[in-house]
């Protein structure tokens, strides 16, 4: 699409449905346009660590060649599956994590393997690696080497607490996994068990599906776009140390913020948000539905939608609604309850976007804006029209692996957008050809 025609539907949009769907095919469609990091070479070496085979996805749906380098044995991450569910012996969580790649098989742990390791390195741009602190060093083959023989290359190293100081140490030969990072945060204590609520030592509750593990990932990533992007301005390449047990916590750094500006950490509240009420999951006739309404003009419109305005006296400011007492959140939750529970979940979201519109066009400022979605079920998900117009999930078929539907190009981009061109993952399927084009 040429910059002109982008403006003209720019233009026009909002003018008309159908225009408005042209516009978004049109601009999430990677016909035609340019991988932006096409010209970039990654080798990832994460070894049964999914943090790293995250992150270099994330380059490869952008153009990257990534180089996945396992021993001829495979990475142990190939095991990991749920429920006994695989693809010739392959879990679907590396399925996931297999787009676009290419497999070269190199044992590290051989010397021998270490000067084929440095020739591809000096090629590269990106390394990412998940060994315990200080192996790759250890093997000469670490940033402090790799750095002299290509001084432009960003290496990304991902540990439990980093390379450096006593945790690190302390922590060396621990691996690395999505739980302990979600442990070392603090965040699964303050959740707690809603069946304990209010107890010291409650049972804690994780985040997620390895939410800590993408997390990572994802931030792995960008400090690895940012450091390459400083490279092509300097010509200086960098180190870029990666703790998960940073990664998590710094995503959830409100409870410690919070603590310490409070001088006491906050309650374990179960079900209930940490900060904000209402803001979380209510019963219905037919499910459940997710109501955020935080800010008190948008609770005044809560309060008004679910016909129960007389008693808005009691939780009208935000400090009257925080959740610091267990017994009166528990309140609040059960008269809210009492309400949705009259109204099938599509009539509890007609009723708040109603509301909204309404808000929108009264001259009257502050109207508030109550958020009310139907919690969906992964199968109905699966059906929601929304998913297939933005194209966020995609058939792919191989010949080993079968036939699977799997997530897609989450961020859309009009001029450089993400792509899955491929899936699979065989054990050195790409050996020839790294051989042929790197180290012949």
């Amino acid at each position: 699409m040429s910059k002109k025609e982008k403006e003209q539907i720019l233009v026009r949009y909002g003018s008309s449905r159908k225009e408005r769907e042209d516009f978004l095919k049109a601009m999430i469609s990677p016909e035609g346009k340019p991988e932006v990091l096409d010209d970039v070479v990654v080798l990832d070496v994460s070894y049964a660590n999914m943090s790293g085979d995250i992150a270099s996805s994330i380059f490869a749906e952008f153009g990257a060649e990534v180089i996945k380098i396992e021993p001829p044995e495979g990475d142990p991450s190939r095991k990991v599956t749920p429920y006994g569910v695989n693809r010739n012996g392959v879990g679907i969580p590396f399925i996931m994590e297999a787009r676009n790649k290419r497999y070269f098989t190199l044992d590290l742990s051989k010397e021998s393997a270490r000067d084929d390791f440095k020739k591809l390195a000096a090629k590269a741009h990106i390394v990412i690696e998940t060994f315990k602190p200080g192996q790759m060093d250890s093997w000469g083959i670490g940033y402090r080497q790799l750095s002299q023989i290509n001084p432009g290359l960003v290496y990304i190293a991902i540990s439990p607490y980093g390379q450096y100081g006593k945790k690190a140490q302390e922590f060396i030969n621990v691996p690395d996994s999505d739980i302990t990072s979600q442990a070392a945060s603090g965040l699964p204590a303050n959740i707690g068990d809603m069946e304990h609520m209010g107890e010291p030592y409650n049972w804690p509750l994780k985040a997620g599906v390895w939410l800590g593990w993408y997390i990572t990932g994802i931030e792995a990533a960008l400090g690895g776009a940012v450091a390459r992007y400083y490279m092509q301005a300097t010509g200086e390449g960098q180190m870029v140390d990666v703790a998960t047990a940073d990664a998590f916590a710094s995503l959830v750094g409100y409870p410690v913020t919070m603590g310490f500006t409070w001088d006491r950490a906050r309650p374990r509240i179960g079900r209930h948000d940490f900060a904000i009420y209402p803001y979380g999951f209510w019963p219905c006739k037919d499910g459940m539905v997710a109501i955020a309404a935080g800010r008190d003009h948008d609770f005044r419109g809560l309060l008004k939608i679910l016909k129960i305005w007389k008693e808005e006296d009691d939780w009208r400011y935000v400090f009257d609604r925080i959740p610091d007492i267990v017994e009166q959140v528990e309140k609040l939750y059960k008269m809210i309850a009492d309400e949705t529970m009259k109204y099938t979940s599509d009539e509890l979201v007609k009723m708040a976007v109603d509301y909204s519109i309404k808000s929108a066009k009264s001259k009257w400022r502050g109207g508030g804006v109550p958020i009310v979605m139907k919690v969906q079920k992964p199968v109905t998900t699966m059906q929601n029209p929304h998913w297939a117009k933005r194209k966020s999930f995609t058939e792919f078929e191989d010949s080993q692996l079968g036939k699977f539907i799997m997530p897609a190009n989450f961020i859309k981009m009009s001029d450089s957008p993400p792509r899955v061109k491929w899936v699979r993952c065989g054990i050195g399927q790409d050996n020839a050809y790294i051989l042929d084009k790197y180290l012949k």
